[in-house]
């Protein structure tokens, strides 16, 4: 009986060795790189190990501390020391779908007119289609509309009777393909006086709550397992993507636009034909491929490498998975997180970023689809136009 305490204690004492080897280190999950013999010799074995090692590593970066634990008994969030502390103010706007002042579009509502105006790109955005859809999707009515010489576009339109949501398409020539640019989610509604309005998100008041939160720099700067922006391949790319660059905001752009420009979304992995799903900042790196929470971790990685915080964001967003366009009562009061993204904190106060929705690349059948024309409507987003898509849940450590 002695003797199989001494073993089943020996492999357990082995068991956490090796979990704190390989979550300090790697060691486990580059395996082939330890012992290239094991990774010639027997692949499969290897990468067993590798696979088990991220899967161990995964659930030990969400085992709370003791000083977590006791919060948790105690229903309270921890303090955040006071120097620490990155207050948020949600800037109200009921025009500005984002606050990216190179290219951004407002819609405003007087008197049943919708004025529609904001900053594009010239060359590849420069003609623009607006059309008024009824609940079904039919097109009531469809307006055209052309940006001048530095990118700016304006225009008043009369809401026609019927009209469910707002939608605008851009293209770089007058006749030809259009691609949409802002679909589905500006909403409009008649208040209860009779007058046209932007239909408010339900998970708005939600959001702001969570947004406006008090948070730690110093978490949002904080090296783990996923989000590893101390490994070399990662602060070598953060700076050469910053280099020359003084402000942290365009510093968060650049970033922003590589990542969108050079990671491709992994639709196989979504619909169960690989496994092959990386998440972690240097995996993404490395293959290229990635869902949303890869995305957000290699975002956050590059800019707390140059010394930006930023927070990875859990939540449920309308589209992702479930097909769904528009709240109701089931998917906004659901406990589902579907999708991730991020907020960074620039100029004393958090930006919305979503690299995953403003990307275009995709991987298809193992095959890479890029598409340089990315977007930048979710690069500092508006809260009030994000909630028309996402809820806010959870800010992850």
């Amino acid at each position: 009986m002695k003797k199989i305490k001494r073993f089943l204690i020996t492999v357990l004492l082995l068991f956490i060795a090796y979990a704190i080897v390989n979550y300090n280190t790697g060691f486990f999950i580059n395996i082939s790189e330890s012992f290239p013999y094991l990774g010639k010799n027997h692949p499969e074995l290897a990468q067993g190990i590798s696979r088990n090692s991220k899967k161990l590593n995964a659930a030990i970066s969400k085992i709370p501390t003791p000083i977590e634990l006791i919060a948790r008994f105690q229903n309270k969030e921890l303090p955040i020391d006071p120097d620490d502390i990155a207050e948020n103010i949600y800037y109200s706007s009921d025009t500005m779908l984002n606050f990216y002042t190179h290219r951004n579009v407002s819609v405003a509502i007087d008197n049943g007119t919708l004025d529609v105006y904001g900053i594009t790109d010239k060359t590849n955005d420069k003609y623009l289609v607006y059309r008024f859809l009824d609940e079904a999707g039919e097109t009531l009515r469809q307006d055209t509309d052309v940006c001048d010489s530095d990118g700016e576009f304006r225009k008043q339109l009369t809401i026609p009777e019927g009209t469910y949501q707002f939608a605008i398409f851009t293209g770089p020539e007058q006749y030809g393909e259009y691609i949409s640019t802002v679909y589905d989610y500006i909403l409009l509604e008649k208040s209860d006086d009779g007058l046209w309005q932007i239909k408010k998100s339900p998970v708005l008041d939600n959001n702001i709550t969570k947004f406006e939160k008090a948070k730690s720099k110093s978490a949002a700067l904080a090296d783990t397992y996923d989000i590893c922006h101390s490994k070399e391949s990662i602060v070598t790319l953060a700076n050469t993507i910053t280099n020359g660059i003084e402000k942290d905001y365009d510093k968060a752009l650049a970033i922003h636009d590589w990542v969108c420009n050079n990671i491709f979304y992994d639709t196989d992995s979504i619909d169960g034909l690989s496994n092959n799903a990386h998440y972690i900042a240097t995996d993404v790196l490395s293959t290229r491929r990635a869902v949303c929470l890869g995305y957000s971790n290699l975002y956050a990685a590059l800019c707390r490498s140059v010394g930006i915080p930023c927070n990875v964001v859990t939540g449920y967003a309308l589209g992702v998975g479930s097909g769904a366009t528009t709240w109701n009562e089931v998917n906004s009061a659901t406990e589902e997180a579907n999708h991730a993204w991020n907020e960074v904190y620039l100029d004393n106060r958090w930006v919305i970023v979503d690299t995953t929705w403003d990307s275009k690349n995709k991987l298809e059948d193992n095959v890479g689809y890029k598409d340089d024309n990315i977007s930048h409507l979710y690069f500092d987003a508006n809260l009030r136009f994000f909630s028309q898509n996402h809820r806010i849940d959870e800010y992850l450590k």
